[in-house]
């Protein structure tokens, strides 16, 4: 072999090894590139965009309901209603519970679910009038009230037993829970009259009309017991009943 061919041999032998070189040093380019991508596409840009867009979610208890919804928006979260319920802590329309709690982080366009307060319960009492006791308890318990005291008197219009009243009266509204005084009928009470004036009757003939109405009729002890009436105890005017004693004092002249 020449020497100008062996010259040209070693130069085909570098060029090649230097094509060989800048493959190689591509390939290891193309890889650290595709592995780089791939870490900052599947590990870093979701984590950069998660920590973009999450938030925490507010405190919404003692808030009514556009306060809370105003509290939400600019953190691009929207309120929802769950539900309502009576609850006596809270004035109706404010915030009872929340759903995500407190201090959960959550991505943007998240719904809040909210139970809102519908105050506290009330209810009206019954009509209890000319029930029994009995009677008159359930239907308290019915309409979420309960028995309170219980007060017994005489009443002309419901038999013994029966209630004549409530305190308070039917229909009115009163918290779920209150107590309802009952006035409880003792039956008729007694009949009572009132003493008219017997001055100058012959006391003979008041004797007998007293003693048929059941009064019993006396003479005070060494008074005279005929002629007409001068004296009298109750005195006219007075309110009396069957068992009051009625003491009649006389003149002691016989009326002809």
């Amino acid at each position: 072999m020449s020497v100008n061919e062996a010259g040209g041999e070693a130069k085909k032998q570098r060029r090649g090894n230097g094509v060989r070189y800048l493959v190689v040093m591509g390939a290891i380019a193309l890889a650290a590139f595709l592995v780089g991508f791939y870490v900052f596409n599947a590990v870093l840009m979701p984590q950069f965009i998660h920590s973009a867009s999450e938030v925490q979610v507010p405190d919404l208890a003692n808030l009514t309901v556009d306060q809370a919804e105003r509290a939400l928006r600019p953190l691009g979260l929207s309120l929802s209603r769950s539900g309502e319920r009576f609850d006596a802590s809270a004035p109706r329309g404010f915030i009872l519970a929340q759903d995500p709690p407190p201090g959960t982080p959550v991505r943007g366009n998240r719904h809040v679910l909210v139970t809102v307060s519908l105050g506290e319960e009330y209810s009206s009492v019954p009509e209890l009038f000319g029930e029994s006791r009995r009677g008159a308890q359930l239907l308290l318990e019915r309409a979420g009230l309960r028995v309170g005291g219980t007060t017994r008197a005489a009443n002309e219009e419901v038999g013994d037993g029966l209630i004549a009243g409530s305190d308070p009266p039917a229909e009115s509204v009163l918290p779920r829970g209150e107590a309802v005084a009952l006035l409880v009928s003792t039956g008729p009470g007694e009949e009572d009259f009132m003493m008219p004036d017997l001055t100058g009757r012959e006391i003979g003939g008041v004797r007998r009309q007293f003693e048929a109405l059941g009064f019993r009729v006396s003479t005070p002890p060494g008074a005279p017991s005929v002629g007409a009436v001068t004296n009298q105890s109750p005195p006219a005017g007075s309110r009396v009943t069957r068992d009051a004693q009625v003491v009649l004092q006389g003149s002691g002249r016989v009326i002809r």
